[in-house]
Formats: structure tokens, sequence, C-alpha cells
């Protein structure tokens, strides 16, 4: 009390002894660090043994970096064909319809049981009666076309060694030489349709192709199985243009979701519909030729009903795939393509339709393009 003059108030007192009490912590602590400091320095190794240390890690990361694997790391091979088991699936599918056919024989037998409570004969003296041979027919008939085709191209390929005197310009047997297509021809109804909207048509073959016989292509997959493989579609431009516009844009723009398998029918057809967007030129009625079709002269081929020339598509471009030659379509649908390639992946996938239409396994579309 007597370091302070009698002037000095008791809160500034209090202030100052506060103060002095802070700053000798700090002096404290500032010892403290320094004393710290002063240990590490002399724990620490000099430099020159930091350097050394330094150099060695270096060298250890050099030689992890250039390690080299003494074992073969690499994934083995295998065959995709193998695995996925495609070259089967004919096999597979006849296996099925066989076992199918037998169950079916056994319900039937086991139904006659029930219904004459185990009266039966279990000596079958009785004449068995065979199945229908009419499926065998039509295979040997099937059999016999392709074996006279492969005979007639045989024969068209034949090249007389004796000179008989002929030219072969003014030979209407003439044949095109190996690699070459035949030009295209088209109707004089086909082309004048085009001359009244003042179009430049093309006038190079390949360039009439394009237009007129466009090709795209589908990737079928079946689903949580295995993929079936690809199908190539020639397009038939003057049969319904509208249309066939529209496909040839959606593939052109790998639109491959849009396409839904929705029926099914073995050894008739399966339906296929579109998505349309909210605007375009397939809500109207369509203009279209079903004259450019024979559809009991081709198999596999997309059509879609004669009623929507009319009324147009609403939501979605329903046509359909036949898978045999339906001369009852000659009429009531338009014919506006087929497929030239992948016709064993139609015949697989019957397989998986029922008599009334429904899928018994998803069928998508996993890509699709223009070819």
């Amino acid at each position: 009390m007597s370091e302070f003059p009698l002037c000095v108030s008791n809160s500034t007192r209090e202030l100052a002894r506060l103060t002095e009490q802070e700053k000798q912590k700090a002096d404290l602590k500032e010892k403290q660090r320094r004393h710290t400091a002063k240990v590490i320095r002399k724990q620490k190794p000099p430099n020159a043994q930091m350097a050394f240390w330094q150099k060695m890690w270096m060298e250890h990361r050099d030689r992890v970096k250039n390690a080299v694997s003494k074992l073969d790391a690499e994934p083995p091979s295998f065959q995709a064909a193998r695995i996925t088991g495609v070259n089967s699936l004919r096999d597979d599918a006849v296996i099925f319809m066989h076992r199918t056919k037998e169950n079916i024989q056994l319900l039937v037998e086991i139904s006659r049981t029930m219904r004459t409570h185990g009266a039966v004969n279990p000596f079958r003296y009785e004449q068995v009666h065979v199945t229908s041979a009419i499926p065998t027919i039509m295979a040997n008939l099937d059999k016999l076309e392709r074996e006279n085709r492969d005979l007639g191209k045989r024969i068209l390929d034949v090249r007389s060694e004796v000179d008989s005197g002929l030219n072969p310009e003014t030979n209407n047997a003439s044949r095109l030489q190996k690699g070459q297509t035949a030009p295209l021809i088209l109707s004089e109804d086909a082309i004048n349709k085009y001359k009244v909207f003042n179009m430049n048509l093309p006038t190079t073959d390949a360039e009439r192709k394009k237009l007129f016989r466009p090709r795209i292509f589908f990737d079928i997959y079946l689903k949580d199985a295995r993929p079936l493989g690809r199908i190539i579609v020639q397009l038939y431009t003057e049969a319904a243009p509208v249309v066939v516009l529209q496909i040839v844009r959606s593939c052109m723009c790998k639109q491959a979701n849009k396409f839904h398998t929705k029926r099914l029918f073995p050894s008739l057809w399966m339906d296929v519909n579109l998505e349309l967007p909210s605007i375009s030129p397939l809500h109207n009625p369509l203009e279209y030729d079903a004259k450019v079709m024979d559809h009991g002269s081709w198999n596999h081929v997309l059509s879609f009903s004669k009623e929507y020339c009319k009324t147009g598509f609403q939501d979605a471009l329903c046509f359909a795939i036949s898978f045999k030659p339906l001369s009852v379509c000659n009429g009531s649908r338009v014919g506006f393509g087929r497929i030239i390639k992948g016709s064993k992946i139609c015949d697989c996938i019957q397989s998986y339709g029922t008599k009334n239409g429904k899928l018994s396994r998803g069928i998508l579309f996993t890509s699709c393009g223009l070819l």
C-alpha cells in the first residue's frame, strides 16, 4: 500500500496488480519456450547427417518406382463366343421347345390318368398315334429350296470353255463382276411423286441407294442373359417416306432405348414400338405405297397397319417384324423394310414368346445406327 500514492484509487491498484501477474506469466511461458527450443536443437542431428538421410530416402524412392514385378499380372484371354454361348442359341431353342413338348404330353397323360382314376392299361396293345408329319415335311421343303438355290448359284457361275461366238455385251445372261452390285431401278410412279416438290434427286446410283434404300442395324440383347447379335434392315423410302425418315433419324441419333418390344407371337411376328416426340409429322395422316413390298415373297418384313395412314400415330410408331411370308397381310399392312442379315437371331427370339403374345423374357435393343 505504501508503494502507491494515496491519490490512486483501489480499482487502479487492482488493475496494476493484475497486469503485473499477466506479465509474469508471459515471461514464464517465454522462458519455457526458449528452453524447449534449445533442447530440440540439441537433439537434432547435424546438417551432414540430415543430408545423408535424405539421400538414402531418395534412392529408396527411385528403386521403388523402377521396380518390375516378376509375376505375370496380365488377365487371361478368353473366347467371348464360348462364354456367351452365342453359337449354341439355336440348339438351346430346339432343346427348349422339345422339352416343352414332352412336358405338355406328360401333363396330358397325367390328366388322362386322373380322369380315368388310374384305370389305364399299362401295356400298349393299341396302336400308338404319332404326331403330325407336317413340320418335318416343311423342314425338308426348306432344305430342298436352299439346295436348289445353291445349285442355281453354281450354274450361274459356270463359264464355258468353248467359243460359242456370242457377244457377251448382247447376252442377256451376262453377270455382274465380283464385288459389283446391281443398279437401283425405281418405277416411274415412285419418281413422279418427288417431281411435284421440285427436289433435286441424286443422279449417281450410290446416292440414290442412300436415299431410297437406307440400311440400319440393331443390336439385340436378351434381358438378364446374354447378347443375341446384330440384325441389318434395309428400308424402302418410297413405301412410307415419313416413317422411314423417323426410323433413320432415331438410328442416327443412337436412340436405341426408344425401341421397345411389346408382343411376340412365335412363327408369326413381333410388335415393336418407337417412342415419338410431342411434335412429329407422324401424328398426321401418312403418305404410303402398299405395292412396294409383297408380304408373301419375303421373310422378316417390317410393316405397320393401314389404319394409321388415316389417323397417324399417337405416342409411338407401332410396327411389326414378321417371321415368315404372310401373304394375308397384302392389302391390310404397309411394308417399308426387311431384314437382310441376322435371320438366325429372329429364329432364336421366337422361343421367348407365347401364343398370346406375352414375352417370357425381355428383348432389348441396346444399340442402333445407320450403315
